[in-house]
C-alpha cells in the first residue's frame, strides 16, 4: 500500500485515483505521519459496506456534516470528485462510473471489523439448511 502525505495531494487526487484504478491497491493518506484517510477501489469499498451492514444489522456510523463544503463536483483530471456532506468522505467517478472512495482511517477500521463479523456469521441457504439438519439430529442436552 502506498503512503502519501495529505498536504502533498489535497488539490489533485487524479494521480492517486489513476494509481488505484491501475493497481487495485489502496493508498494510505497520512497527516503529519499519522494515518488519516484511505483511498480505496470502489469495488473493495462496496464489498466492505455490504458485509458490514449484514453483521447484526449494524448501522454504519455517519460522520457529522461539515460546516463548509464545495458547491458541487470538481474535475480532477479524467475523474470527477464528489465530496460528501461530512467534508471527509469522497467518491471519484470516471465516465459516470464510480472508481474509488476516500474514507477516514477510523471509518475504514470500523468497516473492516464489521465486515469480518458479517462474513463470519453468514451461511448461504444450502449451508444453513445442512446446519439445521445437523442440529436436528443432535440428541437433547443431558441425553448423551
Amino acid at each position: 500500500m502506498e503512503r502519501v502525505e495529505l498536504a502533498d495531494m489535497l488539490e489533485d487526487f487524479g494521480r492517486l485515483v489513476a494509481l488505484i484504478e491501475e493497481t487495485g491497491e489502496r493508498v494510505s493518506i497520512t497527516d503529519l505521519g499519522e494515518p488519516a484517510r484511505v483511498l480505496l477501489p470502489a469495488a473493495e469499498l462496496a464489498e466492505l459496506e455490504y458485509w458490514a451492514q449484514r453483521a447484526y444489522g449494524a448501522p454504519m456510523p455517519l460522520p457529522d456534516a461539515a460546516q463548509e463544503r464545495p458547491p458541487g463536483p470538481e474535475q480532477q483530471g479524467p475523474y470527477v470528485r464528489y465530496v460528501h456532506a461530512d467534508g471527509v468522505r469522497m467518491t471519484f467517478t470516471r465516465d459516470r462510473v464510480v472508481v474509488a472512495g476516500l474514507r477516514s482511517a477510523g471509518e475504514l477500521d470500523w468497516l473492516e471489523e464489521w465486515a469480518r463479523n458479517g462474513r463470519q456469521g453468514y451461511m448461504d441457504p444450502t449451508q444453513s439448511a445442512a446446519f439445521a439438519e445437523f442440529l436436528a439430529r443432535q440428541p437433547p442436552l443431558g441425553e448423551q
